[in-house]
């Protein structure tokens, strides 16, 4: 996905974090919930290209959405997973 916003990234992480699914610094670092492989790939789909599209745009302005919509169509559904869903995924707790 960054290469087809012609933008690359520095890093790319996981890990564990409590209050949200992935972010994106202005350096190009990306980070992701490991727990998104528990969730439908449309989902884990979407985040990856929340995320990508904030290489390009570094707010949640109309012109980041229209990235990500071109990205990643019809992610309105995943999101609304995420957010019907997520805290269930958050609940889990392995070992």
């Amino acid at each position: 996905m960054p290469r087809t916003l012609g933008r690359p990234y520095r890093s790319l992480v996981l890990r564990d974090p409590r209050s949200r699914w992935g972010s994106c610094s202005a350096a190009g670092d990306l980070m992701f919930s490991w727990r998104l492989v528990l969730a439908p790939p449309e989902v884990l789909d979407y985040v990856a290209a929340h995320e990508v599209a904030h290489l390009a745009r570094m707010d949640h302005s109309p012109a980041f959405w229209a990235i990500l919509a071109r990205l990643c169509p019809g992610h309105a559904a995943a999101r609304a997973w995420l957010r019907a869903e997520g805290a269930g995924l958050h609940r889990l707790r392995l070992g």
